[in-house]
């Protein structure tokens, strides 16, 4: 029950964290479709009567305008969306396709850290708990690679499983696939020599979970500006297009 209740405590923390962000985005998404829908074509209609030359930027803006409010402009948006989201969680979820992304996701610059971060916190947690009721070593590392959900880590981990079969350590393999940080390796195998594994583990699994806390604090307090200011950017971009004729007007007018 501790073990579930942790893992869903961490599982929440990181959905509350994207929670925001999410909304900020729908909620922009939204605006800027509602302004393209139905405020721009009412004001822009008014420049097309006039039949004068207008600037690129607001013939551009007429243009996006033009394919938000016609049926087959949101065809041509909606079903290319659809069918390429679709076609990526097949292929994501194919024996060749699942390893390809999961390499990816690890090498992402951001999100990456965080992916491996979750899985290692799981990884040690999992193992502590296994080997603190008594599960043996090898039965716990089958166990435990099933929870990692990422393919790449599975693969080290069921490496790791063979090596330890064959006599090896457990710190030994996890150190040379280079995907656990030198200092969760390095506590592994002081907890292998003091025959306090499970301890050094639940140690990792806490550290990592503050780590995992402050990653996302992180995270979100760098998007949140960044939100603000594409939302900001695609408000400026419609009212500088719509304002920018009037400007052009009263300046010929002196």
């Amino acid at each position: 029950t501790e073990f579930l209740e942790a893992q869903a405590k961490l599982r929440g923390k990181v959905i509350a964290a994207f929670i925001y962000p999410i909304i900020m985005t729908v909620l922009g998404s939204a605006i800027v479709i509602f302004l393209m829908t139905f405020v721009v074509p009412t004001v822009t209609q008014l420049y097309e009567q006039q039949d004068k030359a207008l600037p690129f930027i607001t013939e551009v803006l007429i243009a996006m305008s033009g394919v938000f409010t016609s049926w087959w402009g949101w065809v041509f948006i909606i079903l290319p969306l659809f069918g390429a989201v679709g076609a990526f969680f097949v292929w994501k979820r194919t024996k060749n396709g699942k390893p390809i992304w999961d390499r990816f996701v690890l090498k992402l610059p951001i999100f990456g850290g965080l992916v491996r971060m979750i899985a290692i916190s799981r990884f040690a947690k999992t193992l502590s708990t296994l080997l603190a009721s008594g599960v043996p070593l090898l039965t716990a590392m089958n166990i435990v690679k099933d929870i990692l959900g990422n393919q790449t880590l599975i693969d080290v981990v069921e490496t790791a499983r063979v090596n330890i079969r064959e006599g090896e350590s457990i710190a030994g393999p996890l150190k040379r696939s280079g995907h656990f940080p030198p200092i969760v390796t390095h506590m592994i195998a002081v907890g292998e020599k003091a025959g306090q594994l499970e301890e050094m583990l639940d140690n990792v699994a806490v550290s990592y979970e503050q780590q995992i806390d402050l990653r996302v604090q992180s995270m979100t307090a760098l998007m949140e500006p960044v939100l603000i200011v594409a939302m900001g950017g695609a408000v400026a971009f419609i009212v500088f297009a719509i304002m920018l004729p009037i400007l052009n007007l009263n300046e010929g007018i002196v």
